[in-house]
């Protein structure tokens, strides 16, 4: 007896499906680059960029960076490349998707790290007491066990390819579900994030702009939010439709 896998290729889905298919994905492309562009934007444009030590200011505006890249950009793409290169060997597309998360790991740990170290450098500091801290914990802790789960179950057990071969498989629906929740938990911790962050420096003291009268950063925070719900509407929908999926089936002879 032996094991036969077959994918759906390219090719062998309707021409109607790709061609919805390839503009959600430019759309999510764009939504992708776009939040990671406005918050670098904003950052350079009206917070003077950012600083690994000295300055809490520009250490927080470190951490939007690299909270978005990580959680936004570096995971949307992971997400998104079992759906975007169907014709390579799965193997190579999971050394991608396994890169990219170890990328968007590197991003969320310096960003961690960024905000510690701003919050440290004022009197009598106090840490994650707000909302937003709460939720990106969790966000950051199921990433993490994501990250472990998926790195045992879908790399190192394939040492023992025909064995664990149906195992793997039934375990690939629970690994895209919490996915979707854990990119979804992380757009909720980076919009209570960017809501904190606007209502404090756009607080209108000392001559700051005031939020309540529509300043030009203020419009960039709004349309950075928008471009996070839209991706947790847009991706979900990518990622789940049976008409996308790159399906493997097996056969036991």
């Amino acid at each position: 007896m032996g094991t036969k896998k077959h994918e759906t290729t390219h090719s062998e889905i309707p021409v109607l499906v790709r061609c919805g298919f390839g503009w959600l994905t430019f759309i999510a492309e764009i939504l992708l680059a776009g939040s990671l562009g406005l918050v670098l934007f904003w950052v350079f444009n009206y917070h003077g960029g950012v600083a690994w030590s000295g300055d809490g200011s520009k250490q927080m505006n470190l951490h939007y960076v690299l909270m978005i890249a990580g959680f936004t950009f570096m995971n949307g793409h992971a997400m998104l490349v079992y759906r975007c290169f169907p014709c390579c060997k799965k193997i190579y597309t999971k050394m991608v998707h396994t890169l990219l998360f170890v990328l968007s790991i590197a991003c969320i740990a310096i960003g961690m790290y960024a905000a510690i170290d701003a919050h440290n450098d004022v009197p009598d500091p106090v840490h994650f007491y707000s909302m937003h801290s709460w939720i990106g914990l969790v966000a950051c802790g199921l990433f993490a066990l994501q990250f472990v789960f998926g790195f045992f179950t879908f790399l190192v057990l394939l040492c023992c390819d025909n064995a664990t071969a149906k195992f793997r498989q039934t375990m690939i629906p629970t690994h895209v579900t919490f996915g979707i929740v854990i990119f979804t938990v992380a757009a909720a911790a980076s919009l209570t994030g960017l809501t904190q962050s606007a209502r404090y420096r756009l607080s209108g003291k000392d001559g700051k702009p005031n939020y309540k009268n529509f300043p030009d950063q203020g419009i960039v925070l709004n349309v950075l939010a928008m471009c996070l719900i839209a991706l947790t509407i847009i991706l979900p929908y990518i990622i789940r439709n049976s008409s996308y999926r790159r399906y493997t089936t097996l056969t036991i002879n």
